[in-house]
């Protein structure tokens, strides 16, 4: 049986597909909620880095060694980082999608889609109380490893969503794209989330990061 976090994320992640079949929502809408959520797993990211309790083995910012106890120059660098790239991703997402269109926000559905936000950030939310706090996931992780982990995650959802769009986008912007981009993006996710606790997990039963995060 999937764990409880794994199943809110597939409950929430049907509040688009309702929205596409019963409300006719846009692809500039699906796709700009998607660009929202990725901010909001860089949200948490941030308190998941600061949370971490493996020792950093210290990595560098131009040339420069940075302290394995600066946690906050970690979270510094990760905000500037994955913000100039969460920003690159928002680019693409209104010159492809939403400028293209004659009536940009008249096709978008704002209501419905600070809706699907909120319930997307409840369901990250749930993930890292249950996960990374309940599961103390945050004791086999060091900030330097917690920096990196979204990224893998976020480029496939990243390159997926912007081909399925594209594909999309190519066809007109059918019921049937729409469906199958939302399904998608559903079953990937699903899977970089089971994988990225199964990871965590593996990372627990390993002797040496039971002793590091006590």
């Amino acid at each position: 049986m999937l764990p409880i976090a794994a199943l809110f994320l597939i409950a929430v992640n049907t509040i688009p597909l309702f929205g596409v079949l019963f409300f006719g929502w846009s692809l500039f809408s699906i796709m700009f909620l998607y660009w929202i959520e990725n901010g909001i797993i860089g949200f948490f990211n941030i308190f998941k880095i600061a949370l971490a309790r493996v020792p950093s083995s210290g990595f560098t910012i131009n040339g420069r060694p940075v302290s394995p106890s600066n946690k906050e120059l970690r979270i510094t660098f990760f905000i500037l980082h994955y913000g100039l790239f969460w920003t690159v991703h928002g680019v693409f997402v209104f010159v492809f999608f939403g400028l293209p269109s004659s009536d940009l926000f008249g096709s978008f559905e704002p209501r419905g889609v600070a809706i699907a936000a909120a319930a997307l950030f409840l369901s990250h939310g749930v993930s890292f109380f249950v996960n990374f706090l309940g599961k103390e996931e945050y004791r086999t992780v060091s900030p330097d490893q917690q920096m990196t982990e979204p990224y893998s995650r976020v480029v496939v959802l990243h390159v997926t969503i912007l081909v399925g769009g594209f594909f999309a986008d190519s066809l007109g912007a059918p019921l049937a794209a729409l469906v199958l981009l939302i399904l998608l993006k559903t079953a990937i996710d699903l899977l970089a989330h089971l994988r990225e606790h199964r990871k965590a997990e593996r990372r627990s039963s390993h002797p040496a990061n039971l002793l590091r995060g006590g």
